[in-house]
């Protein structure tokens, strides 16, 4: 069984999974990597031969994995599946997976550390005080700004409870059925998006891509929000349209964004969000942490297996 994994993460720390990956009689293929992830030409060439892949964001498309007749399994590392193309990869017997909940505390704090750094403006001050100043912006306190949180997933809901215990007023948004129940059960408030804006200081997306999200932030949402309001990202970057995120920092109907997700990734050069000084930029790290990883490490390998029919 030849088996690649092609999540950065984990090819960082392979070495401590090596050996239970080939004692399960597995050939461990390491692709190059050289970008964000892989895709087209690039996933095609990494995955000959291959029977099952963790994978990180890689694009499995139609056309890609029809040139992959031997694999059987994809195990992705983490929770977004909006990279593969499941209903093809089912008609192809391709089983799918990924590793929910591995991740909700370490996502929801880096989404409160973004929320404090631009309220702040701890970001913007550092980097005065490096080149020679000493500045002291006027914050906003926590207990003032009203927060809508969008996507009330694991990491969504967790981050709604955090940020409820630090006095901020909270309110939830998603449409589906099991994500409203166990919001209740949390008493966390939900409401639909249209209604939740106009009352936002803080709009906080963990939301996943899929038809419905794509795209779902844009102008006409971000002018709903008082002027001075802020924005946190650590869902996925397309939910977001990146050029409203600009036009609304330039007005400075936004106070500030904090953007752990892009639409293109890496963010490109030229990409007019590195222009303000306002927006704190991350590198779609929210889940990177020594022990998060390694709980995700261990599941992906359990998923593949279990997937390709491997007993340990």
């Amino acid at each position: 069984m030849k088996v690649a994994v092609t999540c950065k993460h984990m090819q960082r720390d392979i070495e401590g999974y090596r050996d239970r990956i080939e004692a399960a009689g597995c050939e461990l293929v390491l692709p190059d990597i050289p970008g964000q992830e892989l895709d087209g030409d690039g996933l095609v060439a990494a995955m000959a031969g291959v029977n099952g892949c963790i994978a990180g964001d890689d694009k499995f498309t139609s056309d890609v994995m029809a040139q992959l007749p031997d694999l059987r399994a994809i195990s992705k590392w983490g929770i977004g599946l909006d990279g593969i193309d499941r209903p093809d990869a089912a008609e192809r017997g391709i089983t799918v997976t990924n590793t929910p909940g591995m991740f909700n505390d370490e996502v929801a704090e880096m989404a409160l550390g973004y929320l404090i750094a631009a309220v702040r403006g701890i970001v913007s001050t550092d980097r005065a005080v490096r080149a020679g100043g000493w500045v002291n912006p006027v914050g906003r306190s926590l207990a003032a700004l009203p927060v809508t949180v969008v996507g009330l997933g694991n990491i969504g809901l967790e981050l709604a409870c955090k940020v409820k215990v630090l006095g901020m007023p909270v309110v939830g948004v998603d449409p589906g059925p099991a994500a409203r129940e166990a919001a209740a059960a949390s008493d966390i408030a939900v409401a639909e998006l249209a209604d939740a804006l106009p009352g936002t200081s803080v709009l906080m997306i963990t939301a996943p891509l899929n038809p419905a999200t794509q795209g779902m932030i844009g102008a006409a949402e971000l002018l709903a929000m008082p002027e001075g309001s802020f924005l946190v990202n650590v869902g996925r970057g397309p939910v977001v349209q990146g050029q409203a995120v600009v036009d609304a920092l330039a007005s400075g109907h936004l106070a500030g964004a904090a953007l752990d997700v892009f639409e293109t990734e890496p963010l490109p050069a030229a990409d007019k969000l590195r222009e303000f000084d306002n927006c704190i930029l991350g590198t779609h790290n929210s889940s990177n942490t020594y022990e998060a990883c390694h709980r995700t490490h261990a599941q992906s390998i359990t998923n593949l297996f279990a997937s390709l029919g491997i007993d340990e």
